[in-house]
């Protein structure tokens, strides 16, 4: 049986659709909500199942550590009976400690969304130096792109690798409805990384000197909000805690995105947006490649031409991350 194990925002995004394949396929599974983003799990109870484990490990400023050691001790008291692999997606906290605590389990590990490198330890940070940690422990690896794959292989991990493309894909087209755009031409903006914390009133300033001249929706992440709230520009309209259906419509509905998120890189393709990462490197160089991002550090506003001028080739309709993503993961892991 399979144990789906998420915790955050981005991870109940790109399993929902996971999940939904496999009550379609009724293939029996688990899922195991650790609690890392509690108070965002409402805006996915119409997608994911009642968890049949929660965990309760988050406090307030607690320690990466700390969150990391709760993990590790509540999953030594569960009941995994019956279990035999534990699929987590991407580089997060949850991520790690689960295919950790799988692995001194003697249980096997999926890893969805594997291969993913920066190759800087610190940037992102824990992210790039926890994905690195669940490939040496997983047994079978998920990728989403070919980069991902030879990622892998310069790492000597061949076996039980596996190209599926990402399941966001997936998931932004379940979501999408096909409202028609906004007349009112919008920029999104988010920004929360640990690497920028220091230089989060730069990125401010820029954005207060953008919104004189064009319309900004800001979506404010909660360990900023108050920060947020005081520096940024009256006119820079404010959202908190929005809905992944209101996320979906509102990249759509923008002329351009600016984010140093991660996620957000693989959406703005999934949408046709062009989009401005305010980061040093990425491991969705894809995104770049395809022309529909760049990468510019903290200089937001020497690169905002960017999101205006033309994509010399449109490759709109070949998606560097995949279709039809969740079949092929269905058909990997039923053959394994």
């Amino acid at each position: 049986m399979f144990l789906f194990c998420y915790g955050t925002r981005p991870e109940m995004i790109k399993m929902f659709p996971l999940i939904d394949k496999f009550n379609k396929n009724k293939i029996p599974y688990k899922t195991l909500f650790s609690g890392q983003h509690k108070d965002l799990f409402e805006q996915f109870k119409n997608y994911l199942p009642k968890p049949d484990f929660v965990m309760d490990i988050m406090e307030k400023d607690q320690s990466l550590n700390r969150l990391t050691s709760k993990i590790f001790t509540q999953m030594d008291i569960l009941d995994l009976s019956g279990v035999t692999h534990i699929i987590v997606q991407g580089d997060t906290t949850t991520a790690y400690a689960m295919a950790m605590g799988a692995f001194n389990k003697k249980l096997m590990v999926v890893h969805l969304e594997a291969g993913l490198r920066t190759y800087n330890k610190y940037s992102p940070y824990p992210e790039e130096m926890n994905r690195t940690l669940i490939s040496k422990i997983a047994d079978i690896h998920l990728c989403p792109t070919e980069i991902a794959v030879n990622n892998l292989k310069n790492e000597g991990i061949i076996d039980n690798v596996f190209l599926v493309g990402n399941t966001i894909v997936d998931a932004f087209k379940l979501i999408s409805n096909g409202k028609k755009e906004l007349t009112q031409p919008t920029l999104l903006v988010t920004l929360h990384r640990r690497e920028n914390r220091q230089y989060m009133k730069l990125l401010w300033d820029q954005l207060n000197i953008i919104s004189k001249t064009k319309r900004i929706i800001y979506l404010v992440h909660p360990s900023l909000k108050e920060e947020a709230y005081t520096y940024l520009d009256e006119w820079i309209i404010k959202l908190n805690g929005v809905c992944y259906e209101d996320m979906v419509e509102l990249i759509k509905q923008s002329e351009g995105i600016i984010t140093d998120s991660g996620g957000l890189q693989e959406e703005a393709v999934c949408a046709g947006k062009k989009v401005l990462v305010c980061r040093d490197t990425t491991e969705r160089p894809e995104t770049i490649e395809s022309g529909w991002g760049k990468l510019i550090g903290i200089n937001i506003l020497e690169n905002l031409n960017f999101l205006y001028e033309k994509k010399k080739k449109d490759n709109r309709l070949k998606n560097p991350y995949g279709e039809n993503v969740c079949d092929k993961i269905v058909n990997v892991l039923m053959k394994k």
